[in-house]
């Protein structure tokens, strides 16, 4: 009888062990106190979330590719910042502005939390993405095609099946996911090397130098920046914490 009491309580213990591993992190950033919050390297109005990780470190030069010597960008004066980031904020919604580039193994997790999560409050957030090619060629010819093809309404399709990581990111699988989504592959072409494309590159890695981003995924929520991953319920507090501030108080 001794034995079979023993066996049991020795079950209870794994079992609580077993919960505590696969829950006890969800629980306590769903429960417990946000991370601490820092001032230090951000623009004036806004804070940084201490303890993120998981970041897929970038390249000296983070516009490698784009163009012969290219140069990196200076950062957005703080008119161009605050427009860049909240003039597509309809009033109310606390704003997801997402760094990201497609060889970013932790971007597409960050991704489908995002996803979930405009799906689950869609009256409470707004996510915007904005191409950060760090990691090299493959990278920059992603984010060329994804903002290619956004000029003909079919950025997300694009960003998704880039994100898919099964195939190295070359001007081919650019051009063959484009012929399946019924784009001009002529235009996309023309489109991926002009000018306006190449403005937006620069202008997502000049609001990123005013962070002091050296990775992705880099997230921006509200006026507080998060770099690297967060666990979904610190994401979803993060955005309570934000209402009803939702930008920075220097972009008011």
């Amino acid at each position: 009888m001794s034995s079979r009491r023993a066996f049991l309580a020795l079950g209870a213990v794994g079992l609580a062990y077993w919960g505590l591993r696969s829950y006890g992190p969800g629980l306590w950033a769903r429960h417990g106190p946000l991370p601490e919050l820092s001032f230090d390297r951000v623009p004036d109005g806004f804070r940084r979330l201490a303890g993120a990780a998981q970041v897929t470190g970038g390249l000296a030069n983070p516009l490698v590719g784009l163009e012969p010597q290219a140069a990196a960008p200076p950062g957005l004066s703080d008119a161009e910042l605050c427009a860049f980031l909240y003039d597509g904020t309809p009033s109310g919604k606390v704003s997801l502005n997402y760094f990201t580039d497609y060889n970013c193994p932790y971007c597409r997790v960050l991704g489908r939390d995002l996803m979930a999560l405009a799906a689950a409050r869609p009256a409470d957030v707004h996510l915007a993405y904005h191409e950060l090619p760090m990691l090299g060629p493959a990278s920059v010819i992603g984010a060329k095609a994804a903002l290619a093809a956004g000029r003909q309404g079919q950025y997300h399709r694009m960003h998704t099946l880039l994100n898919t990581g099964i195939v190295r990111i070359n001007e081919g699988y650019v051009m063959k996911i484009a012929t399946e989504l019924g784009l001009d592959t002529g235009k996309l072409a023309a489109d991926m090397e002009g000018p306006g494309v190449a403005r937006q590159i620069a202008r997502s890695m000049g609001a990123a130098r005013r962070f002091a981003v050296i990775g992705t995924p880099f997230l921006l929520v509200g006026r507080t920046a998060v770099y690297g991953r967060i666990r979904p319920e610190t994401l979803d507090r993060l955005v309570d914490a934000e209402r009803p501030d939702g930008r920075a108080l220097s972009c008011r």
